[in-house]
């Protein structure tokens, strides 16, 4: 009832908060890493990692986001058995108008994921990384973060990507949707 009760209320009223981070040009392209697997095609990702990045694949917008070219899902696997963390390329389009303040056209990364015994290794920033080698640079390239996920924000950063700002977002009934600059410059994805 109480999962009930929350899913309803982000339903009618949502209200976020979030750190956007812009590539920035200075900081390389990207290095591409052997260990990476890139998908583009559903079908193609092996049924072991589907389960792991992907285990509602009907009600996850991940899923149909591939299905219609829009996301590539990264997976890093040492061994090519075990998913050790993986991470979505995908393009701007279906964030335009909840985060059009940011930025118009360009690339989202994001979500990325380590499983819990590989964190502290750097997997994170090799994704980050071999992610610009598959994105359009010349495109704004952008990843989001919540502000409570320090984590998140020191492995963004230290990847090289410049903080943007932070916005807070209102979305009423998933369709009214409204943005307020809490702090930071703003602006285009890229310098």
């Amino acid at each position: 009832m109480r999962r009930l009760v929350h899913l309803l209320r982000r339903f009618v009223l949502d209200r976020r908060r979030v750190g956007f981070y812009g590539w920035d040009p200075r900081q390389g392209s990207g290095a591409a890493d052997p260990q990476v697997r890139v998908h583009e095609r559903w079908q193609d990702i092996p049924r072991h990692f589907r389960t792991v990045a992907v285990p509602s694949p009907w009600t996850d917008a991940m899923f149909y986001r591939m299905k219609r070219g829009r996301a590539k899902l990264l997976c890093l696997s040492e061994d090519g058995r075990r998913l050790q963390a993986y991470g979505w390329v995908q393009d701007w389009s279906p964030f335009r108008r909840r985060f059009g303040a940011v930025a118009r056209e360009g690339t989202m990364l994001g979500f990325y994921w380590t499983a819990p015994e590989e964190r502290g290794r750097g997997l994170y920033g090799r994704l980050l990384a071999h992610s610009l080698t598959v994105c359009d640079l010349g495109r704004p390239v952008l990843i989001a973060a919540s502000p409570q996920n320090r984590a998140s924000r020191r492995g963004i950063e230290k990847a090289g990507f410049r903080p943007l700002g932070e916005w807070e977002t209102l979305t009423v009934f998933r369709w009214f949707s409204r943005m307020r600059r809490v702090s930071g410059p703003g602006g285009e994805g890229t310098a």
